[in-house]
C-alpha cells in the first residue's frame, strides 16, 4: 500500500469536509474520490426515498443525461 503524508493545510480541509472528497492533481485532473462513511441517517433517507412513489430514472437514463450535458 502507498502512504501519502498530508500537509497541515490538507488535514484542515479534510476535517472540514461534510461529504465526499475529490482528489485532483495540480492541473485539476481527478485522481479519485474518497467517500464519507454511511450513517444511520443516510440509510433512513434511502429507505424513505425507496418507499416513495416518485418517478425514478434508470442508471442508463442518468448516464444518457450526463453525456448530453458533456456534449453541450
Amino acid at each position: 500500500m502507498i502512504r501519502i503524508v498530508a500537509t497541515a493545510d490538507q488535514i484542515r480541509q479534510l476535517e472540514q469536509a461534510s461529504d465526499g472528497i475529490e482528489l485532483v492533481d495540480e492541473h485539476g485532473n481527478r485522481l479519485g474520490i474518497v467517500a464519507r462513511e454511511i450513517d444511520l441517517e443516510d440509510i433512513r433517507i434511502a429507505r424513505e426515498r425507496l418507499s416513495s412513489d416518485q418517478p425514478r430514472l434508470s442508471y442508463a437514463e442518468v448516464l444518457d443525461h450526463l453525456r448530453g450535458l458533456e456534449a453541450s
